[in-house]
């Protein structure tokens, strides 16, 4: 794997959008977060990266990240 994005909810479909002109032998994983991430409370914060962090563990494990549903 070269790389994963990591984006808000409302911009999920954003990566298979922009493969359609970069495309790739395999799948870019993405992670989504839920949305906002900019100014919010600290306890949304930590949410946000323990969403983060849960995601790219499961990546290292070669699982799926689990995605938030829209």
């Amino acid at each position: 794997m070269a790389g994963f994005a990591i984006l808000t909810q409302p911009f999920g479909d954003q990566i298979d959008r922009c493969m359609t002109y970069q495309p790739s032998d395999r799948p870019l994983p993405a992670i989504v977060v839920d949305h906002p991430t900019q100014m919010v409370e600290d306890d949304v914060l930590h949410r946000r990266a323990e969403q983060i962090a849960d995601a790219v563990e499961r990546l290292l494990n070669d699982e799926e990240p689990e995605n938030p549903s829209p």
